[in-house]
């Protein structure tokens, strides 16, 4: 062979080891552009799995959001539904009140006269005034516990007044027993139905909706006092008018829940007692011979009581 087909021979040599060599890189780059082609379909599926399951936890988080906005609506409309019926229940009643009450200004004179009067005749402490507003009859056909009507002129106050052998019962029964959270008013049951007692108790619920025993926490200002200084009571014996003199929060232990008192020193403390925990004075004695109603309401918070105190005028 010749020199220069050795030459020849070479670059041909040469040119296929350039051509092998580069289809060597070739393959590989291809090879690489697989794996970074794989790698990028995984990130994209691995992102899109995120993407379904963060939308998936949205969605949840958005369907939790409207069933506790569904139950808060529901019970919202329960409770309305609750106060609503009660409330119907107690502005129906009101129609067995036949007169408004007799302000002690308005008292009718009576029999006694000091001029034809025997000797040694006095008035009576307390006058009479008889049942005549209130169709206590046609209250008992409904409920047999029924004893007379509450109220206090301008405010919620004017309900049927019951008296149970059972303290719990009228917190959740409604007058004519339908269980409602409103309940009733009622006497303590440890008291007299017929407020005999030198000290009763009567209690109330303080409702969210104003009704029931809630017009007692403006007791704590004075002004409200003022306008609305007299609680009436009408019972079997007749119509009876008693005089706010006290009133301020109380524990459930507070003195204000006792019962049982006779006309002695002991009752005289306890009056003094109320007088002195009044939130502030309201120029009105109060002795021994003077029978005295408590009114009784949780607080807002429910931790304390809201009592007022009024004594007997009539």
């Amino acid at each position: 062979m010749s020199t220069q087909d050795q030459r020849r021979t070479g670059k041909k040599r040469s040119a296929g080891q350039t051509t092998r060599k580069g289809n060597g890189r070739s393959a590989g780059s291809s090879r690489q552009g697989d794996r970074i082609s794989s790698r990028s379909r995984r990130r994209s599926r691995e992102a899109q799995k995120k993407r379904q399951i963060r939308f998936l936890i949205a969605g949840l988080a958005v369907g939790l959001l409207i069933c506790l906005l569904a139950f808060s609506l529901y019970k919202l409309v329960s409770i309305f539904l609750v106060y609503n019926s009660a409330d119907r229940e107690y502005d129906n009643l009101k129609q067995y009140v036949l007169e408004e009450p007799i302000t002690p200004d308005q008292l009718p004179a009576g029999d006694f006269d000091p001029d034809t009067a025997e000797e040694g005749e006095e008035a009576p402490a307390q006058p009479l005034v008889p049942m005549t507003r209130i169709d206590l009859d046609a209250l008992r056909k409904i409920n047999s516990e029924a004893v007379g009507w509450i109220e206090i002129p301008d405010t919620v106050i004017s309900y049927p007044l019951l008296h149970t052998g059972d303290n719990s019962y009228y917190l959740s029964h409604t007058f004519e027993k339908e269980k409602n959270r409103n309940g009733s008013i009622f006497i303590e049951s440890s008291n007299k139905d017929d407020l005999s007692d030198l000290h009763t108790i009567i209690y109330g619920h303080n409702m969210k909706s104003g009704s029931m025993f809630a017009d007692l926490k403006n007791y704590l200002k004075k002004d409200y006092w003022k306008e609305h200084p007299y609680v009436y009571i009408d019972l079997a014996d007749g119509a009876h008018c008693y005089e706010i003199f006290s009133f301020h929060e109380a524990d459930v232990s507070d003195i204000s829940y006792t019962i049982g008192y006779r006309t002695d020193d002991v009752y005289a403390d306890f009056l003094s007692q109320l007088s002195s925990s009044s939130l502030y004075d309201t120029g009105i004695s109060v002795g021994t011979e003077d029978a005295v109603v408590t009114l009784s309401t949780c607080t807002n918070d429910g931790k304390k009581r809201i009592v007022v105190h009024a004594k007997k005028i009539y």
